[in-house]
């Protein structure tokens, strides 16, 4: 009779536990929010447009973005949807990838030669794009939309 009362009490504790376990993961689910980004002003339909959300200054300058994606481009225009994204800071960039080599290329002279944008559209001339200039807040359960202009040099 001692054996069955201590597995009743092992199973009880394990629906417990499992019950917690399903709850937490369902607040922790409910708790992210989504980021949208329309991206227009690509010279071409070819290719694809690479997408990469960061979550902090350091990330963005040694490139470990939080995700990215690759979205086809249709009459100059694309769509990117993030999902599942936890709220904080952020900020986006994107590149028109015209020969599929997930890379930005450049010239001889590091001038991008393919298309490039950032979340708040915030691109200096002389420069590359930086974090905290393109920086956006994404709250609990919250919504973001970025309009994102390319520019090509």
């Amino acid at each position: 009779m001692m054996n069955h009362s201590r597995l009743n009490l092992f199973y009880s504790l394990m629906k417990t536990a499992l019950f917690f376990g399903f709850l937490l993961l369902s607040l922790t689910v409910s708790a992210q929010g989504k980021v949208t980004a329309n991206m227009t002003n690509f010279r071409s339909d070819k290719g694809v447009c690479r997408v990469c959300v960061f979550s902090s200054a350091e990330n963005y300058k040694s490139n470990k973005a939080l995700q990215c994606v690759s979205v086809p481009v249709k009459s100059k225009k694309a769509q990117a949807v993030f999902s599942s994204i936890p709220a904080g800071n952020y900020a986006v960039f994107v590149f028109h990838d015209v020969n599929g080599n997930n890379k930005m290329d450049t010239n001889f002279m590091g001038i991008p030669s393919e298309g490039y944008g950032a979340s708040r559209n915030n691109l200096p001339f002389a420069s590359a794009p930086s974090f905290n200039a393109n920086r956006f807040l994404l709250e609990d359960k919250g919504t973001v939309l970025l309009q994102i202009r390319l520019r090509n040099l």
